[in-house]
């Protein structure tokens, strides 16, 4: 850690660019702090100058728009579990953002855009938000630009927390009606998860398979987004076996499994299928409820 460590509290969101645009490398973003502390108290990482952007009124606030439910990146994670419009819009956003361990503490200081941001391979909200199609709204000295936040994943140019913001997530309105569910294998109350899974799931005027969307998590260094993969589910019966399909898209989609402290990558491999499968099964039910 630098032993000249300084600190910065810019009024507005120009005034926030202008200092990343002109600062030198070394600056870091901070917010709820809840992913940097931990590291810069470990030493792994050792910013010259933190610029604090608790303040900033444009990145706050959750609101309906044309284009869907627009979040600000300081929203914490307290605010996605309670607000109504989000209860009632995106019910699988609130329900994720639960599931987040460490306590209120976290819950009311760590922010959705830090944990955008971190793209943290065992963490909640990603794979509920590309379940949803999330987009999100990216603002540097260059301008803004709005991508898919799965673009975000395999982008290393984006330069977010340094010489850019992520400033908004806006997730389109789910198709109505939909099933939603969201399946976390965890070791113990609180921790991370061995393997997670979110899935979205209409059903056509006849009872079959409309749109399928699943993603499952914590099992590789990215959220995989399983999707496209589940194509042929399209037009199934909800109600025929679809484990097996569900199993052999997991076990392709998984070449090289996380091991660590949440269990053995064979294992997490294993248990992808199993919380892909229980999400899947519990969105038809949520669907036909």
């Amino acid at each position: 850690m630098s032993l000249r460590l300084q600190y910065a509290r810019p009024r507005d969101l120009d005034q926030t660019i202008g200092l990343l645009d002109g600062l030198s490398a070394g600056a870091m973003v901070i917010a709820g702090g809840q992913e940097l502390m931990p590291h810069l108290n470990y030493g792994r990482i050792s910013p010259s100058v933190f610029v604090d952007i608790g303040n900033l009124k444009e990145l706050q606030g959750i609101s309906a728009t044309d284009e869907g439910i627009s979040i600000g990146a300081l929203t914490v994670h307290r605010d996605l579990q309670t607000n109504a419009l989000i209860n009632e819009s995106l019910p699988l956003l609130a329900y994720a953002a639960a599931q987040i361990g460490g306590g209120r503490q976290v819950h009311n200081r760590g922010t959705i855009g830090g944990n955008i941001v971190a793209v943290h391979p065992l963490y909640d909200i990603i794979p509920a938000l590309l379940v949803l199609e999330a987009q999100i709204e990216i603002v540097s000295a260059a301008g803004s630009r709005v991508s898919n936040l799965g673009d975000l994943l395999t982008d290393t140019s984006h330069q977010l927390g340094t010489h850019a913001l992520l400033t908004r997530i806006v997730v389109p309105h789910p198709p109505q009606p939909h099933g939603w569910a969201y399946e976390k294998l965890k070791i113990s109350d609180g921790c991370y998860a061995s393997a997670n899974a979110a899935a979205m799931v209409t059903l056509r005027p006849d009872g079959k398979l409309g749109a399928v969307r699943l993603t499952i998590g914590a099992v590789t260094e990215q959220t995989i987004d399983l999707t496209p993969a589940l194509s042929d589910l399209v037009a199934e019966d909800p109600d025929a076996d679809l484990n097996d399909t569900i199993a052999e898209v997991c076990k392709a989609s998984i070449p090289e499994p996380l091991s660590d402290q949440q269990g053995h990558g064979e294992y997490r491999r294993a248990m992808a299928s199993v919380v892909a499968r229980r999400a899947v099964a519990a969105a038809v039910e949520s669907a036909r409820g």
